[in-house]
């Protein structure tokens, strides 16, 4: 699902460029600043744009803070995606979207932060369409899970229970880095413990790094 936003701009191509810009722009001003924090004319600033020149992309602050909320969620999907697109062994496709997944909130923690906490500065329209994109990554995930449960190679009770917890479980890695932070555990430490824990849960022999299902 997504909402559209109207533009005075009739190029296709420049609108996309320039809402980029904006939303490159917008993840640094709501990062220092926070959401209502930040003004648009910070973030035209930012981005090199006058005020007036947002308004012929955008309507609102909230138009650019769903923009944020939609490329992030849409980003993390593309990527499980292109790393699993022509991997045929069903573990090996659930393998490679988890460590992929991992990998991406821990490259990402500022912008999963700002999503976490300013999304519910979302006017309804918008934070419905954002949580309809998160369920289409969590499908996505459920169709590789699913996909290595019929073939025996992955263990599963309920389908969209896994799927929720593999795709929200990485989140630790923001929400926690506190603690995280604070003893000092290593990135190449938490990603690779993070991933073991969550591919054995699913039934993967993940003793001495190995990420290939337990013999049945």
């Amino acid at each position: 699902m997504h909402r559209p936003i109207s533009a005075n701009v009739k190029d296709r191509k420049l609108v996309h460029e320039r809402r980029r810009r904006l939303v490159r722009a917008a993840l640094t001003v709501f990062t220092r600043k926070g959401y209502h924090g930040a003004t648009v004319r910070e973030i035209g600033r930012a981005a090199g744009f006058t005020q007036g020149t947002i308004y012929n992309y955008v309507r609102s602050k909230g138009d650019i803070l769903y923009l944020v909320c939609d490329d992030k969620v849409r980003a993390h999907q593309e990527a499980v995606a292109r790393a699993v697109e022509g991997i045929r062994d069903p573990a090996l496709r659930v393998s490679t979207a988890l460590h992929i997944l991992v990998e991406a909130m821990h490259d990402h923690q500022e912008t999963v932060l700002l999503v976490y906490r300013e999304s519910h500065a979302l006017d309804r329209r918008s934070l419905h369409a954002i949580l309809a994109r998160v369920a289409e990554f969590i499908d996505m995930f459920e169709r590789i899970l699913v996909e290595a449960a019929r073939s025996g190679q992955v263990t599963l009770g309920d389908s969209r229970v896994a799927a929720n917890i593999v795709t929200f479980l990485p989140i630790i890695v923001a929400l926690r880095r506190w603690d995280l932070g604070r003893r000092k555990v290593a990135r190449k430490d938490l990603d690779r413990d993070l991933a073991r824990f969550m591919l054995s849960g699913l039934g993967f022999n993940v003793a001495n790094g190995n990420t290939h299902p337990a013999s049945r």
